[in-house]
């Protein structure tokens, strides 16, 4: 359906990729996009296939994953409300290279090549925003490659939780957006290490865990572990 608003905002007033928009600008990109409600472990795009649309994760949380031969999964990121995904093939036509799994009941919208094309003539800046996205997040992956690799299991837990405090606003305390197993995944280990090196930190009090909550008790000791 045509993107809807529920409130005196537009659903992507607080996606940073939009927020210099005019409200004029702002109006005609809400005539533009389309709202689609998830329910968790749905797939919004798969592996290979073909498109030529730009997802915007408005409420929710989705996972960018691939499986190799064998059936394992990789996880490549986590995305969550504000992220947007599906530009390579907004650009240039190709398929997807992976599939965007919804983590928790999420509303996307999305907006095809054509529409987004009429958008930038009417709003050229946007398309000097759009690579400053594009930059900043090749920018976190290539810092989260280069970085992760020489962590140990500790300094990598507390770097992706120190993540999900930013996306949080800061907040010390925090539901994990995704299952353990995933951050696992992402972080190469298992479940049960990831367990067991969360219940370490807890008995250092740098943390409180109760289930999939989480409060974060010394921010500058996790900060102090991955500077």
């Amino acid at each position: 359906m045509i993107c809807s608003q529920t409130s005196d905002e537009f659903c992507f007033s607080k996606v940073p990729l939009f927020e210099h928009l005019s409200p004029y600008e702002g109006s005609l990109l809400n005539s533009l996009l389309h709202t689609s409600h998830y329910h968790k472990g749905e797939l919004v795009v798969q592996e290979g296939e073909c498109s030529d649309t730009l997802y915007i994760l408005q409420l929710g949380s989705v996972k960018l994953c691939k499986y190799n031969e064998a059936g394992k999964e990789h996880i490549i990121r986590f995305l969550f409300a504000g992220d947007f995904f599906g530009q390579d093939c907004l650009l240039h036509q190709i398929p997807h290279p992976s599939n965007a799994v919804v983590l928790e009941n999420s509303t996307i919208c999305s907006i095809r090549q054509k529409e987004f094309e009429l958008l930038l003539t009417h709003a050229p800046k946007l398309a000097y925003y759009f690579l400053l996205a594009l930059s900043h997040r090749l920018r976190e992956t290539e810092e989260w490659n280069s970085s992760i690799n020489a962590m140990t299991t500790e300094q990598k837990i507390a770097k992706l939780l120190l993540d999900f405090h930013m996306r949080n606003h800061a907040k010390p305390e925090l539901r994990l957006p995704v299952f353990k197993k995933d951050m696992a995944l992402l972080l190469g280990i298992t479940p049960e290490t990831l367990s067991r090196k969360l219940n370490s930190m807890q008995r250092q009090q740098l943390l409180q865990v109760n289930g999939n909550d989480i409060r974060i008790l010394q921010l500058e000791r996790l900060q102090h572990m991955i500077s």
